[in-house]
């Protein structure tokens, strides 16, 4: 019977999972086993850092249809991700402010959404479902447009978004975990804990990601 009423729904609303095809709405089972959280702890020099999993094959590919595909019905999938890895910087915390880092217009525009932002709000209902108090601390604002990171080396990303973000101030007596997609030379989420270290001792556990580049590079350290 499921297997008639997933065949009807891609019929009727064109439903399949975006990654394999498998009629049905959002991933699959086989397709959201295969990518299972794996969190891997390491550290930007001394900031706290975890990933759901490294920046390969199944995940990899995920991502891609996620962020540069618009797969919208990954959104979930993507949360339950991001939520594995809040709950290891969190450990046993009643409650925890995610802080989206800041997206570029050309980025919005090109996704036609916030797509950090719309992630954090997913993995709070994520996390709320399972005791968490968890909400969006939309801290963080650029104060100057970055260039396109993809094509920069470790240096070059650094001189691009030095000084680039500004942060309101953090509520008090909330633990913050500031949010990105993906890791791969860690200057964004750097720059990010160093406009939120402005307003003082600020408990920030750390940061969270989709994913790690799967070869990390300088500055990077697994734990």
């Amino acid at each position: 019977m499921g297997e008639l009423w997933r065949a009807a729904l891609d019929l009727v609303l064109g439903a399949c999972c975006p990654l394999c095809g498998e009629p049905g709405a959002g991933a699959c089972r086989r397709c959201a086993t295969a990518l299972a959280p794996e969190p891997s702890p390491f550290t930007l020099g001394a900031f706290e850092v975890v990933a759901a999993g490294t920046h390969t094959d199944a995940r990899r590919d995920a991502l891609l249809a996620w962020k540069v595909g618009g797969e919208v019905a990954l959104d979930a999938l993507m949360a339950h991700q991001m939520a594995a890895a809040v709950l290891v910087l969190l450990e046993d915390g009643p409650s925890v402010g995610l802080v989206p880092v800041p997206t570029t217009r050309r980025s919005r525009r090109e996704r036609g959404r916030d797509l950090v932002a719309d992630l954090a709000a997913r993995t709070a209902t994520v996390l709320a479902e399972v005791g968490v108090g968890a909400r969006v601390e939309r801290l963080l604002r650029l104060t100057r447009q970055t260039r396109d990171q993809h094509a920069l080396d470790r240096s070059s990303r650094r001189r691009n978004l030095a000084g680039s973000m500004r942060s309101s101030e953090p509520p008090r007596g909330v633990p913050l975990v500031l949010v990105d997609d993906v890791v791969t030379t860690g200057a964004t989420l750097l720059e990010a804990a160093r406009a939120v270290s402005r307003w003082g001792p600020a408990e920030v556990l750390g940061g969270a990601a989709l994913a790690v580049a799967s070869h990390p590079t300088e500055g990077i350290r697994s734990r």
